[in-house]
């Protein structure tokens, strides 16, 4: 019609409130209820509703000309509707275009649905591992496996890599070394790319490009982290990282110095070097005001946090955690997002704030029902507070999720190996176990990880507290002392004295239990004394607790001079902070010592 005779029909319809205009917006409309909308758009056929989504694509492409990319998704949505009489091309080529813009603004789920589109149109299997059969499908499964990085959780962060690796494939076989390197600097997920290939990858595009270039800066940057991670190299990644820095520093790249700063930190890190962990962290997330990189300023915002707990600084911990939260939270990648709340929630629980530390996991949970290391943290945060129905539906959450959870030395079997004795220890249950399969599990777990020999430090330590404990349980004095002489090595690498990630149980409280398992009574005395004065400093009140309990029961059997006086003002302590934290399960076992101790 003309457009006369259009504003004629639109007066109409105003008149009738059928449409309204928008505010502030000369010569647009929208009906005035959405039934409106639907009721008109029923009464359409099909063949009518393809056309004029035909009309309306290509009306649109060509008003916007140039400009059309700014718009993909609102012609992709349109090329799709219409794909029968236009065929896919369009809609393919648009819904890349679509794909692509919403991950820059870190949509991921958007971007998926972009991608998988693209992808099913072009009669590509999203599943499969067959390598692109052209540019087209391997821009397409590349945008796929960014978008699924960004949506799925560790359990399932192989189909991301699968994908990923098709592009890359794609794009070795023919050449284009600089998309193959774009694809081989993407970060995967968080946890357990590098076991379904990720690292293989890198190493793959590390040998397509000459030794000093910048291209080799970046994926070195990525490669340092697979060797210190996932090999447990940490000269290899050392070296890997001052290539990188080098050459970042002579081409005056800030970004890929933050980069590489960030990711050699995590290194660091794992390796308990924790103040040059530290020092990198502090130096990167100087460098992001510099940059736009939100992965680099989380990475070194929650390493900083991480480093500073380790060394009993809680307060500064906090603030690095809450904003390596706020940059997860602009990020919005779901496994990131999860460590991110992680950190946070064991920020809280080092000292004591069980209901802070519940709010975080319940929102960690949302994201990934089936994860272990919330549902871990979990399980002891519902013990230390008494209420073991909870803990016990939660313990049985761990132990459907275990078969899903990524095998090898990584950080999800050593959380499963500390915390299921953990609770065991909390709850005092006669045999450390009120489910045997929780026992099995931990065990598993802990050979699992001591077993590899690329096991980092940090981990190992993780998985050694719970063997630690288990043996405690069990009493057996020759273990306990094999278990003494590992865990004092790993002491020995730094100041190794912080609880593990859900605030429960500290190294040197595990030497001074098994100490007193194998009857060095005096050595029981300096570990609880070191430990003590630690958690006072730091603010770790629950460990400082349950370290006043144990100390007072070493007293209590040794009876020695002064030690009845000693025992009572631990014992004391213990129960002022476990009533202030609500700490039942603590509370009765202390006073159920006092007892003793009139007796």
């Amino acid at each position: 019609m003309t457009e006369d005779r259009l504003l004629k029909v639109l007066d109409e319809a105003l008149s009738a409130r059928v449409v309204e205009e928008l505010p502030r917006a000369v010569g647009r409309y929208q009906f005035t209820h959405a039934l409106i909308q639907e009721t008109l758009a029923e009464e359409l056929t099909i063949t009518r509703k393809v056309r004029l989504h035909a009309r309306i694509a290509e009306a649109l492409e060509q008003l916007y000309g140039d400009a059309a990319e700014a718009h993909a998704s609102e012609l992709a949505h349109h090329f799709s509707e219409a794909q029968t009489v236009l065929g896919t091309g369009k809609l393919v080529h648009y819904s890349r275009l679509a794909g692509d813009r919403a991950l820059s603004g870190f949509a991921y789920e958007e971007a998926l649905v972009h991608f998988e589109r693209g992808l099913v149109s072009r009669g590509i299997v999203l599943t499969g591992s067959e390598p692109a059969q052209d540019a087209e499908a391997a821009g397409l499964l590349f945008g796929l496996g960014r978008s699924q990085s960004g949506t799925l959780d560790s359990s399932q962060v192989g189909e991301a890599v699968t994908n990923v690796t098709r592009a890359f494939d794609f794009y070795t076989g023919v050449g284009d070394v600089a998309r193959a390197v774009a694809v081989a600097e993407h970060r995967v997920g968080v946890i357990g790319a590098q076991r379904f290939g990720m690292a293989q990858l890198v190493a793959r595009a590390l040998e397509l490009v000459s030794p000093d270039s910048h291209d080799a800066g970046r994926i070195l940057a990525y490669h340092g982290g697979f060797l210190g991670m996932d090999d447990g190299d940490y000269s290899g990644a050392q070296e890997a990282f001052s290539r990188a820095l080098d050459i970042a520093r002579r081409d005056s790249d800030i970004a890929l110095e933050t980069r590489t700063l960030s990711t050699a930190a995590r290194v660091d890190f794992m390796h308990c070097y924790w103040e040059v962990s530290l020092e990198k962290c502090r130096r990167a997330i100087e460098l992001t005001h510099h940059t736009n990189d939100p992965f680099a300023e989380l990475g070194a915002n929650y390493f900083a946090a991480s480093n500073l707990m380790a060394m009993g600084e809680l307060e500064g911990a906090r603030l690095h955690a809450s904003a390596a939260l706020s940059a997860a939270e602009r990020l919005r990648e779901q496994s990131w997002l999860g460590i991110a709340l992680w950190l946070n929630e064991s920020v809280s629980s080092h000292e004591g704030n069980w209901q802070i530390a519940r709010e975080i996991n319940d929102r960690r949970l949302l994201l990934g029902p089936t994860e272990i290391l919330p549902l871990c943290s979990r399980v002891v945060l519902e013990y230390q507070i008494g209420d073991f129905a909870q803990g016990d539906a939660y313990l049985e959450r761990v132990l459907r999720a275990i078969p899903t959870t990524p095998p090898g030395p990584t950080i999800p079997q050593a959380i499963v190996a500390s915390s299921m004795p953990m609770a065991a220890q909390i709850k005092g249950a006669p045999s450390g176990f009120e489910v045997a399969e929780a026992a099995e599990a931990a065990e598993a777990a802990a050979e699992m990880v001591l077993s590899s020999p690329s096991a980092m430090p940090l981990v190992a330590g993780f998985a050694r507290i719970g063997r630690a404990l288990l043996v405690i349980q069990g009493g057996n004095a020759t273990e306990a002392g094999e278990q003494y002489v590992a865990l004092e090595q790993l002491r020995q690498r730094g100041v190794w004295r912080a609880p593990v990630p859900n605030g429960a149980v500290a190294i040197d409280r595990m030497l001074g239990l098994l100490s007193h398992t194998i009857g060095i009574l005096d050595q029981v005395v300096t570990h609880f004394e070191d430990n003590a004065a630690f958690c006072r400093n730091a603010g770790y009140r629950p460990e400082l607790a349950w370290t006043c309990c144990d100390y007072a029961d070493l007293l209590l059997g040794r009876n020695g001079d002064g030690d009845s006086e000693k025992a009572g003002e631990l014992l004391d302590e213990s129960l002022a902070i476990s009533r202030e934290l609500g700490m039942r399960p603590l509370m009765e076992r202390v006073l159920s010592r006092r007892e003793i101790l009139r007796a």
